[in-house]
């Protein structure tokens, strides 16, 4: 069964009006960063629980689990990165403010991140009485 990886998530948003020159919008995936989609990136040093999270063509769509709030929600992993100390996982901006509405926390604490098996994965929030989700009988 896939094993939970418990930090804190942060936030990735590149698209900053302030900033002359925007960070890059690509990720590993190939694709371009999308605020609006359900997406995450996970730390360089994890991506081998993710299936590796292969960079461009070899790209294969990689799914996890994340719980913080007392909130669930299904994140397509489509970038990795050298994440701060503690950090696991870096939410894309409609991802953290699912977890964060208001995105003033920054940082969230004690989160958990669970890899999740193959690709037929809906991303977006998981219902908190929907039991369905249970690591090592996960499925469609």
């Amino acid at each position: 069964a896939p094993t939970m990886i418990v930090g804190i998530a942060s936030m990735y948003e590149p698209i900053d009006s302030d900033k002359k020159e925007p960070e890059s919008l690509d990720t590993a995936s190939g694709e371009l960063y999308d605020q609006t989609a359900w997406t995450a990136a996970i730390r360089a040093d994890l991506r081998t629980r993710f299936d590796g999270v292969r960079f461009g063509n070899n790209y294969k769509p990689a799914f996890a689990l994340v719980e913080a709030a007392n909130k669930r929600a299904i994140v397509r992993i489509n970038d990795v990165g050298p994440l701060a100390p503690g950090r696991v996982i870096d939410l894309n901006l409609r991802s953290m403010q699912y977890f964060d509405p208001t995105l003033e926390l920054g940082l969230l604490n004690g989160v958990h991140v669970t890899p999740l098996p193959g690709t037929y994965w809906t991303p977006g929030p998981v219902a908190g009485n929907d039991k369905t989700i249970r690591v090592g009988s996960l499925g469609p």
